[in-house]
């Protein structure tokens, strides 16, 4: 019994326990009434079917139904009210925290309909238009951001956006601020049909960054003119140099006037046909040029006699390879073709001077230029010969290929100057 009675505290309370209990409290006082006239015939008399004992009966037979039943629903009208006021309160809150992250985004968002209607804005918007949030409503979004696209379908990302069903965006500068906007627009359902979540993103730090990227690409590019041109005319300078040695060179004596620049065409031909490297090309062309700049310590007797050579004035000739790597060395830039002026001169057998290398010890641009030389004093005159011709010095070099020359290069060369017949 006393399980029961809490059972309807917690069930029923207030309102809803009072009406249940006023019906059942009118039945038993209507029964002890009943119970004190009748007795021991009260059954009898309330079965007793007699117009109006027998209604009156009815009606508060059921009675305590009733009210149970009204207590019932009244409970469950009160609970109901309760669970409205405690969504309805859930609901503020969460309103309030959307409003509250609505308004403090960094950037400004609008929520418009097909008619570029605002529903809604949020506070940056606001102080962009310096106006309040609340006249904002039912204005034209283009009209308040004062971007002057709207009427423009090509432009407008919210048009794009309403035809494509995706996000748009499109740039615009504001003058009353001074500053550059992203403009995005992102078509959503909504009960008023299709709306648009329009923002409204500050991009002038990002384009005051760009600006300064393409201000220093400009500076760069200009520096980088800049020092290609310095590297031009350095080059120019240095080549200019390379030649003033040459000619030096070549006034010495008019037998060998002409010698550097033909063993460079040859050497460049060969190295070429072997698939050196733009590199390995630059580095030998100047190596060819200055190959015989040690010459430059021979005196000019014997450069220039009619006889042969005796013991001493060729040992006097053999030392100008070292010579011109001597006289070359302090130059930075030479430095790849000092070595191969050194060693154009040693030979593949290590009979070769001044080092006697032999094989792959030769550097392979002054086994190349070995050839090349070789093949030039052939074919020109000398003041101690006539030149013996092109078939006598191919097969000079054929005959000494792998003793004298590398034949590798010897083949490139042999090539080039007897293609085969078709």
């Amino acid at each position: 019994m006393g399980k029961r009675l809490f059972l309807f505290k917690e069930k029923f309370t207030g309102l809803p326990a009072y009406i249940i209990l006023s019906g059942w409290i009118v039945f038993g006082g209507f029964l002890l009434m009943e119970y004190a006239q009748y007795d021991p015939h009260l059954l009898n008399h309330i079965l007793e079917i007699r117009y109006p004992t027998t209604a009156l009966h009815l009606v508060m037979l059921l009675f305590p139904f009733v009210s149970t039943a009204l207590g019932y629903l009244v409970n469950e009208r009160i609970k109901l009210h309760k669970e409205t006021l405690s969504y309805q309160e859930k609901l503020e809150s969460a309103l309030s925290s959307w409003r509250a992250t609505f308004d403090s985004m960094p950037y400004g968002v609008m929520l418009l309909d097909r008619n570029f209607d605002i529903f809604r804005a949020n506070d940056y918007i606001a102080r962009l238009c310096a106006m309040p949030v609340h006249e904002l409503a039912g204005r034209k979004c283009h009209d308040v951001v004062g971007c002057g696209i709207g009427d423009t379908p090509g432009v407008c990302p919210m048009r794009k956006s309403i035809a494509s069903l995706d996000t748009e965006t499109a740039e615009y500068y504001h003058k009353k601020s001074n500053r550059h906007f992203l403009l995005q627009s992102t078509p959503v359902m909504g009960d008023e049909g299709l709306l648009s979540v329009y923002s409204v993103i500050d991009i002038t730090g990002l384009k005051e960054k760009e600006k300064k990227l393409i201000q220093g690409k400009d500076a760069f590019f200009n520096m980088l003119k800049d020092l290609d041109t310095s590297y031009r005319e350095l080059k120019a300078l240095f080549d200019g140099l390379v030649f003033a040695f040459v000619n030096a060179l070549d006034a010495k004596s008019r037998w060998t006037r002409g010698h550097s620049e033909r063993v460079t065409a040859y050497a460049l031909s060969i190295a070429k046909e072997m698939g050196l490297t733009e590199s390995e090309l630059e580095t030998l062309k100047t190596a060819s040029i200055l190959h015989d700049i040690g010459k430059i310590g021979t005196y000019d007797a014997v450069l220039d006699k009619p006889g042969r050579l005796t013991e001493e004035e060729f040992a006097l000739v053999k030392k100008h390879p070292g010579k011109g790597a001597e006289i070359l060395k302090h130059i930075k830039q030479l430095e790849e073709a000092i070595p191969v002026i050194r060693h154009h001169h040693e030979r593949i057998d290590g009979s070769g001077y001044p080092d006697r290398l032999k094989s792959e010890e030769i550097p392979l641009l002054a086994r190349i230029i070995c050839v090349a030389d070789a093949y030039d004093s052939m074919t020109a005159d000398r003041p101690y010969r006539s030149a013996p011709g092109k078939e006598f010095a191919v097969g000079e070099l054929k005959r000494c290929s792998g003793t004298q020359f590398d034949p590798e290069v010897v083949a490139a060369f042999v090539g080039l100057l007897q293609p085969e017949e078709p």
